[in-house]
């Protein structure tokens, strides 16, 4: 979980195959979990209560260790698939009419956003947007960079 060697199968061939990998998965759940908070460790403790109190005290401890390095990991995880943003290019131009409007004289931003995917490559996607639209992209745009403000303040 933690960019280390997987648990494979062939360490534990008494068990059934289907079994190993539900294991696995919850394993990797209640990590998850508690790594983040989602659960508490009361409720861990509940979940794992079968295991046995040492058993569970041993996997709480292991997790509680390595909280940093898991929540690391997490969100490697999940910024695996996202698409970042290599370079933007824009103009501006204006459209003095169209087939339905002979007088329009509104002008039209065109924004080009040059992407980056691990899987997929490089992407342009292109935007053509209103003065009302850029205003309200601008706005988000700015709520946005507050949240992350907000979020790398909180680490």
């Amino acid at each position: 979980m933690c960019g280390g060697t997987s648990v494979s199968h062939k360490e534990f061939e008494g068990c059934p195959l289907d079994k190993f990998w539900l294991a696995v998965q919850s394993a990797k759940s209640i990590i998850k979990d508690l790594s983040t908070g989602k659960s508490s460790r009361d409720e861990i403790l509940e979940i794992l209560k079968p295991l046995g109190q040492e058993t569970t005290e041993k996997i709480l401890s292991a997790v509680s260790v390595r909280e940093d390095e898991i929540k690391k990991a997490l969100i490697q995880e999940s910024l695996k698939d996202t698409i970042h943003l290599k370079d933007f290019d824009w103009n501006v131009r204006l459209a003095v009419a169209s087939d339905k409007v002979l007088d329009l004289n509104e002008s039209i931003m065109t924004l080009h956003l040059h992407t980056l995917n691990a899987d997929k490559g490089n992407n342009t996607l292109t935007v053509e947007m209103s003065p009302d639209q850029v205003d309200r992209l601008i706005e988000q745009l700015k709520g946005a960079r507050e949240k992350l403000a907000h979020v790398s303040n909180a680490r």
